[in-house]
């Protein structure tokens, strides 16, 4: 009986990963949706679909890919197109030249267990508009909802950096749809976004042990039919603000989500933030943050041939900071810091260093730098997220844009071949949403080459 109970849990276990997931390739938008419809639809209709759609495939077949998925709540967004590097990886029989895009279309789609059950909500949640220096911006007539933070820098109150929510005074960021239901008992969040999310990030911190898998969705003004920022969907209707999502409910843990930093590695000394500004570290550990980091930077091993080709990627390197709570324990754990962010300018002779979060450095905190060593290969491995990448699991990139303009049905190839993967893979320019791993903290990762995955 006993052996039977074990046997029993373990088929129970193995019925737990129910995404089903699948990517599709091509160098033919047409084909691509050919294939897709011609794809066989579920024995029976899931609870719910995610969906991607990358930027080059023209408007005018959106709503003829939204009509072949299965009947059920859907939620989708248009992303970027993914990097040479990934589909070359990801789809080799395709054979791409150098002035081919390869088009993709990611589904994926989840049926509950007797355990569990799906909530898809669409938030509104959005910070302030950022401020445009010599113009006045007026409230829209009916809008009551008051930018706190704004409000309170404006009287001369405290304000902390980063406050740009739309909500009232008092107020907590809430998932509408999730209220009233226990943060426990959410396993996972699956989640697209527009840019401004603060406010929704903080809503995210009311489920510090869910599995948070987001994507900031593509810029589209260009590539949108209504000239929208962003295109995010639900059950058809689309939005350009908030963010899209769905929330899995269940009695059994989820796997944790596996973040890639793609082949960051840490130089110079770990160090304590004494002196900062907001997002301006002025200095680490009583000493000039900005010459600090030079100094560490020219410390650096110089590789290659020494060549002008290296000598120019060397001067075009970028470095980041990893900020933590407390000092950190050597070698560094980047999924135990609060966020790791690109450093944007630095002042040796005023000592300011700009790290790109929307998240206070504040003093007490522990900084460590990061650079990423410059490949050896030529071209660049695809990003450490693909390799492998597990069948029925959902991966999102943050890559570099594109630069794709917008391109008509006649523009695009009439026919081509299509690869089918057997897992989710999606990816912009904007960014990743990152969730420390057993904290609260969320943060857009917009790092190139950072990836994360939920199995």
């Amino acid at each position: 009986m006993l052996a039977r109970t074990r046997l029993t849990r373990r088929l129970q276990n193995a019925r737990r990963t129910v995404w089903t997931c699948s990517t599709l390739i091509s160098n033919s938008p047409a084909a691509l949706v050919e294939r897709l419809a011609s794809s066989p639809l579920p024995s029976s209709p899931p609870a719910v679909t995610v969906y991607s759609i990358s930027k080059n495939i023209p408007a005018a077949l959106i709503s003829t890919i939204q009509s072949t998925l299965p009947p059920s709540p859907s939620l989708g967004a248009i992303t970027e197109l993914l990097p040479a590097s990934a589909t070359s990886h990801l789809a080799p029989s395709l054979d791409l030249k150098p002035s081919e895009e390869a088009y993709s279309i990611a589904v994926a789609s989840y049926t509950p267990t007797g355990t569990s059950r799906i909530i898809p909500f669409q938030s509104s949640l959005t910070g302030r508009p950022n401020i445009s220096l010599g113009r006045e911006i007026k409230q829209s007539a009916g809008e009551d909802e008051v930018d706190a933070g704004f409000e309170a820098f404006l009287s001369g109150k405290k304000w902390g950096f980063g406050d740009n929510s739309n909500l009232k005074e008092g107020k907590r960021a809430t998932i509408e749809e999730l209220e009233g239901v226990k943060p426990t008992d959410v396993k996972q969040l699956v989640f697209f976004t527009a840019d401004r999310i603060q406010p929704f990030l903080g809503a995210l911190s009311s489920y510090p042990s869910t599995a948070k898998i987001g994507l900031v969705g593509s810029s589209t003004p260009f590539h949108s039919s209504s000239a929208a920022p962003f295109s995010l969907y639900h059950d058809g209707h689309s939005a350009s603000a908030g963010a899209v999502g769905v929330a899995v409910l269940d009695s059994a843990p989820s796997k944790p989500v596996t973040i890639d930093y793609a082949g960051l590695e840490s130089f110079g000394d770990v160090m304590q933030v004494t002196n900062s500004k907001g997002n301006i570290v002025l200095t680490l550990s009583e000493q000039n943050a900005a010459r600090l980091l030079l100094n560490a930077v020219q410390a650096l091993p110089k590789p290659g041939d020494g060549s002008a080709g290296h000598r120019m990627e060397e001067k075009e390197k970028e470095f980041y900071a990893a900020v933590f709570d407390s000092k950190p324990e050597l070698p560094l754990d980047l999924t135990t810091a609060r966020h790791v962010s690109q450093i944007m300018a630095g002042d040796p002779s005023r000592g300011a260093m700009s790290v790109d979060t929307e998240e206070e450095v504040k003093e007490g905190y522990y900084l460590a730098f990061l650079h990423r060593p410059i490949p050896s290969t030529t071209p660049s491995p695809p990003p450490g997220i693909l390799q492998p990448t597990p069948a029925h699991s959902l991966t999102f990139l943050s890559v570099p844009s594109s630069h794709s303009p917008p391109q008509s049905l006649d523009e695009t190839p009439r026919k081509g071949n299509v690869v089918v993967l057997d897992s989710f893979v999606a990816a912009s320019e904007n960014g990743v949403i990152v969730s420390k791993v057993g904290g609260a903290g969320s943060w857009v990762c917009k790092i190139e080459g950072v990836g994360e995955q939920l199995e």
